[in-house]
């Protein structure tokens, strides 16, 4: 085989293998649960009484989004808002979890406001089991335990507030 055969024949094997690993890197980063989903059973880990909010957060206040569990809102039939962010170093992050805390002032009684800091290693396997790669994620889940809405990036408080009402009604 010449030279010039066999630089060819790597050069089509580096560029299938270069579509083969854009492909599957996409469908990874893309992988987080879809609307009309299950959503996953994860057990989160949730402030316990003494320990400082700053063991499961990095947000510079605490934002009261470490008191229930994903597992314990599914087995309970409560709604509730999953937001996957790391405010120490996402600004956006910080947008979405003061937002959030304004709509949880709101609407806590009927529904459940978790926020998993993926910053943290303690909410690693949360974000495993849902398959965050990036952030800000927020996801609403209805009663019945599926995924009415999933938004990736930056919510608005009137698109989240409409999901909410329609949710809870």
């Amino acid at each position: 085989m010449g030279a010039s055969k066999w630089n060819r024949g790597i050069f089509i094997g580096l560029v299938l293998m270069g579509s083969f690993l854009t492909t599957a890197s996409c469908n990874w980063f893309l992988s987080f649960p879809k609307e009309g989903t299950r959503a996953p059973i994860s057990h989160n880990p949730v402030l316990k009484v003494g320990e400082r909010y700053t063991d499961l957060c990095t947000m510079n206040v605490p934002d009261h989004l470490h008191n229930e569990s994903i597992s314990h809102a599914l087995y309970h039939h409560r709604p509730f808002l999953i937001f996957f962010g790391a405010p120490v170093h996402c600004t956006p992050c910080v947008h979405e979890d003061r937002l959030i805390q304004g709509l949880r002032e709101l609407y806590y009684r009927q529904m459940a406001f978790i926020h998993i800091d993926d910053y943290e290693d303690s909410e690693q396997r949360t974000v495993n089991d849902w398959r965050v790669h990036g952030e800000p994620w927020v996801a609403l889940i209805d009663q019945s335990g599926v995924i009415t809405r999933v938004i990736p990036g930056d919510a608005s408080y009137d698109s989240l507030n409409r999901t909410i009402r329609k949710i809870i009604r």
